[in-house]
């Protein structure tokens, strides 16, 4: 019942309830980027939903226009297409907040796998395993955050997630919730190592 029905309305619930909150700062951190740097506010990009079906994701944009043209996909601790703003946002993981949106539309969750883009699950598609994690909605949250966040190789992410699927339950969420926020005011882990593939 909870994984089918509750974990959805309680996702909702927190969605609609933060975005109320939260707009009107939403709306100013959305100028700050348009002052700090040109390009638009709000970052669009395809990722793989729940059963592997394609949703655009959307963030506050924390690079420079064109920044995966200039340099690819992976960011690293002092990358120069990273702003000055982006920089900030994504230390507080405040660049998710437009996620919210995504959770009421359905495409996301409060917990869940981090959504990720279609080419970097492709080396991983034959692992039944790996492949569990698409049984649910993707997360703004998820196990990975706790303690790792950027920094976890895509196996550990990958093999974190379909565990977290595996164990989906009410106390499971609320931890990884709680812990995340513990994780993120320390504001380490925001950069993956330059050895690993992982990238949120």
């Amino acid at each position: 019942m909870y994984k089918r029905v509750i974990k959805r309305l309680l996702s909702i619930i927190i969605a609609f309830c933060s975005l109320v909150v939260l707009s009107p700062f939403m709306f100013v951190i959305a100028a700050i980027i348009k002052m700090d740097s040109k390009g638009k506010a709000i970052f669009k990009q395809v990722r793989l939903g729940m059963h592997q079906k394609e949703f655009v994701v959307y963030k506050f944009r924390t690079m420079v226009e064109n920044a995966y043209q200039i340099g690819g996909i992976d960011s690293y601790d002092g990358d120069s297409r990273i702003t000055k703003v982006g920089a900030f946002l994504r230390k507080t993981s405040m660049d998710e907040l437009p996620q919210l949106i995504n959770i009421l539309k359905g495409d996301m969750s409060i917990i869940g796998p981090r959504p990720i883009l279609k080419e970097e699950f492709e080396p991983y598609k034959s692992n039944e395993y790996y492949l569990s994690r698409y049984n649910i909605r993707p997360g703004l949250f998820c196990t990975i955050d706790v303690d790792y966040r950027a920094t976890a190789s895509r196996e550990l992410q990958f093999t974190m997630d379909a565990d977290y699927v595996d164990n989906v339950s009410f106390k499971l969420d609320a931890i990884v919730f709680l812990k995340t926020f513990m994780t993120v005011a320390k504001r380490e882990n925001v950069y993956k190592k330059k050895h690993n593939s992982y990238s949120k």
